[in-house]
């Protein structure tokens, strides 16, 4: 009896010692880094590789910095991060600084594609400046061609600029398409100079179509005014439509100071980001309709090949036996 009153009393004893095990669950393993190349562009001339960007990874929960480094005379810079969600800075003189706090890293090799826009003078003209910068995917699976689309508020003609306008001018102002990327990873650049007051719309169609889609490619719309980065939108992911509208528009007020109106919660669930009028939207791919069947009204054997060379071949077999009875 003593012995079992020993024993009752030193087990507890012992697992306290020992520490938490079962039932407690072990808390999940952290995965295994991959390799991430970032790749640094500008923003308004295709192709300039950027060196000597600074770049600087932190986790987006919170966190000082895991990774930095500079990209090389390819504008490449690799480094090993464990697959997570990041905030990653880009600091290089003469361009606008910019932080994205939502950069995901998934698989291994994944590349990340960023654009700098250069920085303004420091003019009142320059301050009122606006550049939008469009980056996606790099993947085969994701959408090979995304294109820039903005509808200036003036009344003159030609004030839709995309791959087909890329340049709008009128009175004092202009819009342009800057670049237009159309073999994965962006940019596409839009430069708006001396706005007009007004209501300036933009979005971004997925002009390569299926299979692949927006929702699925990494889009990544950023918002320069003057020289501070305004805003940066990414997808929704599963989002299907060809067209998709980051923000609501940028507004030009009377002093020609402008001013970029994001989407309300409420008109996103709405699906008012989605909504394009549709004689701005460029037409859906129209398939190609399958050979119609000839109109022929001469007469048709009415049994198919192999039937026939079936009742040929029947024939002979029946010749063959009647001439054998015979």
């Amino acid at each position: 009896m003593r012995r079992f009153l020993d024993l009752a009393f030193a087990g507890p004893v012992l697992l306290a010692l020992a520490g938490p095990t079962w039932p407690f669950a072990a808390e999940p393993a952290t995965p295994p880094p991959v390799t991430v190349r970032f790749e640094l562009n500008d923003a308004q001339v295709k192709g300039r590789a950027l060196e000597g960007v600074a770049v600087s990874v932190s986790p987006a929960a919170g966190g000082g910095e895991i990774a930095s480094g500079r990209t090389g005379g390819d504008g490449r810079w690799t480094t090993r991060l464990p697959p997570g969600t990041y905030e990653v800075s880009y600091r290089l003189e003469g361009y606008v600084p910019y932080t994205s706090g939502g950069t995901e890293v998934r698989e291994d090799g994944q590349l990340v594609t960023v654009s700098l826009s250069r920085l303004l003078e420091a003019t009142e003209s320059g301050g009122r400046e606006v550049r939008i910068i469009l980056n996606w995917g790099s993947r085969p699976d994701q959408v090979r061609d995304a294109d820039s689309h903005l509808v200036c508020p003036c009344n003159a003609g030609g004030g839709h600029v995309s791959y087909r306008n890329r340049t709008h001018e009128a009175a004092d102002h202009k819009v342009e398409l800057d670049v237009d990327d159309t073999d994965w990873g962006g940019p596409e650049t839009v430069t708006l100079t001396r706005p007009v007051p007004g209501t300036y719309l933009y979005w971004v169609h997925d002009y390569s179509g299926p299979p692949a889609t927006l929702g699925a490619s990494d889009v990544v719309v950023r918002v320069v005014i003057g020289a501070e980065e305004a805003g940066e939108f990414r997808v929704f992911k599963g989002i299907t439509r060809r067209a998709w509208r980051p923000f609501k528009a940028i507004e030009v007020g009377r002093d020609g100071r402008p001013t970029l109106v994001r989407f309300t919660e409420d008109e996103i669930a709405e699906a008012a980001d989605l909504a394009v009028p549709a004689d701005l939207q460029p037409p859906e791919p129209v398939p190609t309709p399958a050979p119609a069947p000839s109109s022929s009204t001469g007469w048709r054997w009415p049994f198919p090949p192999f039937a026939l060379l079936a009742i040929v071949i029947l024939a002979l077999i029946l010749k063959a036996r009647h001439r054998r009875r015979g």
